[in-house]
């Protein structure tokens, strides 16, 4: 007998794949004309708590005018390809604590630079019906063509999104979560700063930050 668990993901495994169909007749290029707030979230753990730090980010000033967290035990055991059963529910608490309007969210994981095309930043973007951009920091499907200091992420001979060189040396990845086209990731990247998007990184120092305040559970 199998257990719940394995049939739980092989569900869920094929959800991703049957949204992924239909999502994709339909998807709306949204056209980011405004990008002064950007909203971004990251998840950090203690044990077997996980705490999301959502932060809404003044591009201008370069500065955080919101931040707000959520912390509970993780729903779900990390399984490849299906992030977002541990981490949506949580980035998803703490991003509608946020009281600012913004117009993109940057999310800590993938967009359609995904097995299935169905990555955590899909998923959140869907679900706010937002526009949406996956930044990882290692791929879990795709070939990397060349570049300096960017370039093409292709899977089976299709463009599904770019690495980007990062001021350390090592890289990360940008593919669309929600409502943008691959064609707009080099021009927003460009526009939060060209290297690793700052809102991001604030809210990922700041999720482990308050992680570490957390007392331990196992």
């Amino acid at each position: 007998m199998r257990c719940r668990s394995e049939i739980l993901e092989e569900f869920f495994a094929a959800f991703q794949e049957t949204l992924w169909r239909r999502i994709s007749r339909s998807w709306e290029r949204a056209e980011l004309q405004d990008l002064r707030r950007i909203a971004a979230v990251d998840v950090a753990y203690r044990g077997e708590l996980a705490l999301a730090a959502a932060v809404c980010w003044d591009l201008k000033k370069h500065e955080p005018i919101e931040e707000k967290w959520f912390a509970c035990e993780a729903p779900y055991p990390y399984v490849p390809g299906l992030l977002f059963l541990r981490e949506a529910p949580p980035m998803l608490k703490a991003i509608k604590l946020l009281e600012h309007d913004w117009s993109l969210l940057l999310v800590d994981g993938h967009g359609i630079l995904h097995p299935r095309r169905i990555g955590l930043a899909v998923m959140l973007g869907l679900i706010l019906d937002k526009p949406a951009l996956g930044i990882a920091k290692s791929l879990l499907v795709g070939v990397e063509g060349p570049g300096d200091y960017w370039g093409p992420v292709e899977v089976s001979g299709e463009v599904l999104g770019y690495w980007f060189k990062h001021v350390d040396g090592g890289r990360f990845y940008a593919s669309p979560g929600y409502l943008l086209g691959v064609d707009q990731i080099p021009e927003i990247i460009k526009d939060l700063g060209a290297g690793y998007p700052e809102p991001l990184a604030h809210a990922d120092k700041l999720s482990k930050r308050l992680a570490r305040s957390l007392p331990p559970r196992s």
